[in-house]
């Protein structure tokens, strides 16, 4: 999802005005603004009303204000190139003036009132890059002179994606933030802070490999200090994030004893890490030790007690040691946990036919026919307890 909606949204409280003739006259070289509407907040109507202004003008730091904040908000704006030149005669410095008003924003953790001024101070920045003549060897005009906008962009991005409480806004900021720094590595390959973000959102995504290429990349431009040292920490955890991906990913592919073989060593370490117990656990269950199995998938219960594949696999660890009791009690904690699973009330079912209780069998089976009955475990199932029941 773009973050565009949640940027025009921001101009709810946005009107326009349009200058009277007369204005012209007094300020022939403002001529470029006959016919573009002028946006002006309501606050800043209220405001200047407050301080006696005549509410049917605005003043010029009103408008520049607005039009900095239309700019941010929808880059695409029709009358993008008449604001634009006007910032540019009445401000001095304006790409410093647009961070300058973005800054606040931060401090007052109005977050995406803040990304909105500082994406008007990159539009300035390439569009005033594109007023100037350049050698044909010099940086493309099209692309930003500074950093410092995108960068404030990209962070304020990620600290509405940081404190948002909605879904679907949260992973529009964190793609947005993302993706601008990636751009910021391609447009600046020397600035290190885009690396320094980058690495833990490709950590948080699970990309092991992406996380650990920028973080080297930040380091090698790094000198020392508080980040360099934070960073040299987590490299190290990083390392074994790649070892537990490789070692689970062999269990799942039915390579358990050489996932095996990676895990229990991380195991050393990260002893209430649960999922790297699950895959212990299920590297043991794979190769056919049960009892081996059980103690890891009771500690994943312990540390999460919703975890219902690890309640799923100790019933199924139980059945092979034909401990139906046990094997029931896990199974029935798991079907509670995830309701209506059929897979779930197959395993169940499993277990009662391996225990020679046909009728509860029965019973659990029509369950899971009921939810799903072309599924084909439930139809399995279904095949093997008529069998039985022939016998």
């Amino acid at each position: 999802m773009s973050v565009e909606p949640y940027f025009k949204k921001e101009l709810d409280d946005v009107v326009f005005i349009n200058l009277r003739e007369g204005f012209f006259e007094k300020k022939p070289e403002l001529a470029f603004l006959k016919g573009v509407p002028i946006p002006v907040s309501l606050g800043q109507i209220s405001q200047e009303a407050r301080v006696g202004r005549d509410k049917s003008t605005i003043s010029p730091a009103a408008a520049v204000e607005a039009m900095a904040f239309v700019l941010g908000a929808d880059p695409h704006f029709p009358y993008k190139e008449a604001y634009l030149r006007f910032l540019d005669q009445s401000v001095k410095a304006p790409y410093l003036f647009l961070l300058g008003m973005g800054i606040p924003k931060t401090e007052q953790e109005e977050y995406k009132k803040a990304a909105v001024l500082f994406r008007a101070a990159d539009v300035y920045d390439r569009w005033k890059r594109e007023q100037s003549p350049v050698a044909p060897m010099k940086r493309d005009p099209r692309k930003p002179e500074y950093p410092d906008a995108l960068f404030n962009y990209a962070r304020a991005c990620r600290d509405v994606y940081m404190e948002s409480e909605d879904t679907a806004e949260k992973l529009a900021f964190r793609e947005e933030s993302v993706r601008v720094f990636e751009e910021l590595t391609e447009l600046f390959p020397d600035f290190d802070q885009s690396y320094f973000f980058l690495g833990y959102f490709y950590m948080n995504k699970k990309e092991y490999q992406k996380a650990k290429t920028v973080w080297e990349r930040f380091l090698e431009l790094t000198a020392e200090g508080v980040q360099r040292e934070d960073i040299q920490q987590r490299m190290i955890q990083l390392e074994d994030m790649m070892l537990y991906e490789k070692g689970y990913l062999a269990v799942l592919n039915d390579r358990s004893q050489e996932g095996l073989d990676i895990l229990l060593p991380l195991y050393e370490k990260y002893k209430e890490w649960w999922n790297l117990l699950f895959f212990i656990g299920l590297a043991y269950r794979k190769l056919d030790l049960p009892q081996k199995g059980i103690p890891f998938f009771k500690e994943v219960a312990r540390l999460k007690p919703s975890q219902s594949d690890a309640l799923n696999e100790l019933g199924l660890c139980y059945a092979a040691l034909e401990d139906y009791e046990s094997a029931e009690k896990y199974l029935k904690k798991a079907a509670l946990v995830e309701e209506n699973d059929p897979e779930l009330l197959c395993n169940l079912a499993a277990v009662y036919i391996s225990w020679g209780k046909l009728e509860l069998a029965e019973k659990t089976l029509l369950k899971a026919e009921e939810l799903s009955p072309e599924e084909q475990i439930v139809q399995m199932w279904r095949s093997e307890l008529e069998k039985r029941k022939s016998m």
